[in-house]
């Protein structure tokens, strides 16, 4: 037995010109929650293992799991914790973590996640927005920043250390203690029924600070990407500060597969080393990882064969690494999907056969393509993207204005993103709004650019953007991570991509390497970010050629 995607295909109204997924009935109904369906789920297969740490090889139970979650919900119920009270989480994956984001499910409370990887700015944002009641954190440095965060929104929010704790700070084991009331516990119905808030989600943050995006129980119960059984091992090195992290902890525990989780971040070797010892069949990553990993020496070294499914998200998955990964796995689905944190997860996946694609829409999704005066456009038209989800999205909170900017109408939201339908029903994505612009009065797409590069043996990431010019308004420009020791010169690449593309894509900013890009904690390269960075190093050559 093995993972399997769920089942999806598009349909094409020539009248409304409207893009459909299928029909399919919903997991759960109005009166359902996350919560309750973690413990049914967890109840099926008490003895089954729910989750293996690889950093100390601890094994849990489905039964393990649910006592700790019911354990901690009622812990929290006793110092007062109410339904639909914030609690924050800045956590990496370590052994706890699972009970604690289903134990606060389970009392009905709303979860606000952020990434370990935040400073104090971005805590302090995030958090004065959310507004929790109780903080569970990492220890070190993290717990540091947390504490002085809080102390400038409110110093009187209780903090919890989840791991590397600190003399004298309250731990998150204090709430794993027996109640001696275990069999007691029941799950509450929720105040507003399955649309009530379960999760508040960060935006990408790519073109500003990011946004709290709230998702509802019924979103999340019903964003479920593949199926999985019990045979399966699944793996995912994201925090719960991203999507992917949740539907790995959530969807993996309601299919009773095995998580294997680490609290070490990402590193090719690490990956690979994983995916061997536990016999993984199942992943889910951001593009980045899987570009770093098919440059990875080890790759050729690792017995991979274990793997049926991998799933790849998040941003532009270049389709050039997506054909080198698969050269190492033959029988693994290659699966790339496309949606957006206010869907609270995909919009369509599939297996891609060219560049650009991004699969066929998942089940009860709808979608038209627009242009500039929101007239819609048909198959093989170009245009904004605009998604319509089955159900009902509270918006970003606290924050009406950026709410009703990014709704279109008849519930239909703003992507940002251009692209198109093909023939077949697939989704092609062709970039951000905002990062198309003009080279000589030519549209160039800095995503196309970057699929032509990264086809560069050597190349482990790339991140194309354009240079601000009096004559030509843009200049494309290329920042390059090559592999250590690679003689991959600046002028190979220029001259691969002029070989291959027309001349208002050929890279007239220059090509920079670079040892890394600037990310989002969710793994996504900031354009701006990195367009000031080549602003600079393109300033600077032009000096020296005048000198």
């Amino acid at each position: 037995m093995c993972s399997k995607i769920v089942e999806t295909g598009t349909y094409f109204d020539p009248e409304t010109r409207i893009w459909t997924g299928p029909k399919l009935k919903m997991q759960s109904g109005a009166d359902a929650s996350l919560g309750r369906c973690i413990v049914e789920s967890l109840l099926k297969l008490p003895d089954h293992i729910a989750q293996i740490c690889a950093n100390n090889g601890k094994q849990y139970t489905n039964e393990q799991i649910l006592t700790m979650s019911i354990r901690i919900a009622q812990h929290l119920e006793d110092i007062g914790i109410q339904q639909e009270d914030v609690i924050g989480i800045c956590a990496s994956n370590t052994d706890f973590l699972a009970p604690l984001v289903f134990g606060s499910l389970l009392c009905g409370t709303i979860i606000s996640t952020l990434d370990p990887s935040f400073d104090k700015d971005g805590v302090r944002h995030i958090f004065s927005i959310t507004k929790p009641k109780i903080m569970f954190c990492d220890g070190g440095e993290v717990y540091q920043i947390v504490k002085e965060s809080l102390a400038e929104i409110d110093p009187s929010i209780p903090i919890y250390t989840i791991k590397n704790h600190f003399e004298g700070v309250r731990r998150i084991e204090e709430l794993i203690v027996s109640t001696g009331k275990e069999a007691s516990f029941i799950v509450k119905p929720l105040k507003r029924g399955s649309s009530q808030t379960a999760l508040i989600l960060c935006s990408s943050g790519t073109t500003g600070l990011p946004k709290g995006v709230c998702m509802s129980h019924e979103s999340l119960m019903n964003s479920l990407i593949f199926s999985l059984n019990p045979d399966d091992k699944l793996l995912g090195f994201s925090t719960i500060y991203w999507v992917s992290g949740i539907i790995c902890l959530v969807h993996g525990t309601m299919n009773n597969c095995t998580r294997v989780i680490t609290d070490q971040k990402f590193s090719p070797e690490l990956f690979l080393k994983i995916i061997e010892q536990y016999k993984i069949t199942a992943v889910f990553t951001p593009p980045s990882q899987m570009a770093m990993a098919v440059q990875c020496p080890d790759i050729s070294k690792r017995d991979l064969r274990s793997l049926l499914t991998y799933i790849c998200g998040g941003s532009a998955v270049p389709f050039a690494v997506v054909q080198e990964f698969s050269q190492h796995v033959k029988d693994c689905q290659m699966i790339i999907g496309y949606g957006m944190s206010e869907l609270s997860g995909g919009c369509c996946f599939g297996i891609p056969t060219k560049a650009g694609e991004n699969g066929k829409l998942m089940p009860n999704m709808t979608v038209k393509i627009i242009d500039d005066n929101g007239k819609q456009l048909g198959i093989g038209e170009m245009g904004e993207i605009c998604i319509k989800s089955p159900f009902n999205w509270a918006g970003y909170l606290g924050n009406p204005t950026a709410t009703s900017q990014i709704y279109h109408q008849d519930g239909y939201i703003y992507s940002g993103d251009i692209g198109y339908f093909d023939e077949s029903g697939s989704l092609l994505i062709v970039d951000r709004k905002k990062d198309i612009m003009k080279y000589n009065n030519f549209h160039f797409s800095p995503s196309e650019i970057e699929e032509v590069i990264i086809q560069i043996p050597d190349v482990v990431e790339v991140c194309v953007c354009g240079i601000p010019d009096i004559i030509s308004s843009f200049l494309p420009a290329a920042a390059v991570v090559k592999v250590p020791g690679s003689s991959l010169t600046e002028n190979d690449i220029a001259q691969y991509v002029a070989e291959r593309m027309a001349h208002f894509k050929h890279l007239h900013g220059g090509v920079y390497f670079l040892d890394s890009l600037p990310k989002t904690a969710s793994g996504k390269n900031i354009r701006a970010k990195v367009t000031k960075i080549l602003e600079s190093l393109y300033d600077q050559r032009k000096e020296k050629s005048f000198a």
